[in-house]
């Protein structure tokens, strides 16, 4: 709908990335107000996973424009279609675009639009979702009626059918990326918007034939044609995938490390690239991907049958181990419970000392206490007449 540039600050030195419509007339006042709605759904969120937005308004010879924050990277679209990306940077990418939707629910935000084009992943691992122009909240003032928004290969039967958008709408959404993702193909594909909808309102999902029962069941629900029927949450679908895709041991460790986390906003964990493997893999490797196909082992597959890896995308960290950093006072009193803790540390913690508000009241007893003392005294050695 216009063209994206990328500028600099020239007070802050910093780089952006301004978004411009040309346009005349009411598409104009559209553009703008879609714009604003953006800029204002970015305020109220200020979530790390999400698209930060620094200004908008409208400038005469250029018209609308929006300002946000420059992520040096490619969208999640892009990633597909190439096909560079190993399972577990997939789930690393579906956990943090889960945070970010789940935030806006939170705020009794719907973004409307959630599709693998709308989802930036940097080059250091950072997920940012992005496109709150045809968001919608609770508020009458930002919603709009009388008109179809958003993707149809993505959007919920409900909403094709011209009902409210809701989260379990989002939740449609963010399932039929994930399907894509993992397998590398629509649920419901079609050669023009018609076939498409047609498609979404009366046919199941389209299983491809490598994927298992187990994960055909749990894709089937979060794809449900009523809304009741699919998982109430974000998180309940992403862990019931994960319990059942074919992941090695350490893999699925990593995944599930990620979990722990799930609550502190600001905690971005570094995404895994695919790494070097033999180009013939053994019969087990075999046997543990064939639960999805050659898209979710992030591996290609040759005419010959022979997986070779895919070329992987500079920037993205692949650390062996997760650190754990706790505060000051967290790490003392987990250390001082440790049953590791050493004899020879516990004789060298430093005793406990006198509050001042212990040692003031001491004070006060020794002084009346005295006084008490040499009037008892003086009484007692008084002659008697």
């Amino acid at each position: 709908m216009g063209s994206v540039y990328l500028a600099e600050d020239p007070m802050l030195k910093r780089r952006l990335a301004i978004k411009v419509v040309r346009a005349i007339g009411e598409e104009r006042d559209m553009a703008l107000e879609r714009f604003k709605r953006e800029a204002e759904v970015s305020a109220q969120l200020n979530h790390p996973n999400i698209v930060t937005i620094y200004d908008v308004g409208e400038e005469p010879g250029v018209g609308p424009f929006l300002a946000m924050e420059y992520v040096e990277g490619q969208s999640l679209g892009k990633h597909i279609r190439e096909g560079s990306l190993e399972v577990e940077t997939c789930f690393g990418i579906l956990i943090q675009a889960m945070r970010a939707l789940r935030s806006a629910h939170r705020h009794a935000i719907i973004h409307r639009d959630v599709k693998p084009d709308n989802i930036l992943v940097s080059e250091d691992g950072r997920v940012k979702l992005m496109d709150f122009g045809i968001a919608k909240t609770m508020a009458p003032r930002l919603t709009s009626t009388g008109e179809f928004l958003g993707s149809p290969a993505y959007s919920a039967p409900e909403l094709l059918k011209g009902a409210e958008p809701t989260p379990s709408s989002d939740r449609y959404a963010f399932a039929v990326t994930t399907f894509e993702l993992l397998t590398g193909q629509l649920p419901h594909p079609g050669n023009n918007v018609a076939a498409v909808i047609t498609h979404v309102l009366h046919e199941p999902p389209v299983i491809p034939p490598g994927m298992s029962g187990d994960a055909a069941q749990i894709f089937r629900t979060a794809l449900a044609l009523d809304p009741d029927d699919r998982y109430e949450t974000l998180m309940e679908f992403l862990t019931a995938l994960i319990d059942v895709y074919p992941l090695e041991g350490p893999v699925r460790d990593r995944v599930n490390e990620l979990f722990r986390h799930d609550d502190h906003a600001g905690d971005i964990v570094p995404l895994r690239r695919l790494r070097p493997r033999a180009t013939t893999p053994s019969p087990a490797q075999e046997q543990s991907s064939s639960g999805f196909g050659a898209r979710g082992t992030g591996a290609r597959t040759t005419g010959t049958g022979r997986s070779t890896p895919v070329r992987p995308v500079p920037g993205y960290s692949s650390p062996s181990t997760l650190k754990i950093e706790l505060e000051e006072e967290s790490a003392a009193n987990f250390a001082s419970s440790s049953p590791r803790a050493t004899q020879g540390e516990k004789k060298h913690r430093p005793t406990e000392t006198i509050q001042p508000k212990t040692l003031i009241w001491w004070i006060i007893f020794v002084l009346i206490g005295g006084q008490l003392f040499w009037w008892l005294y003086a009484r007692m050695t008084q002659p008697t007449p």
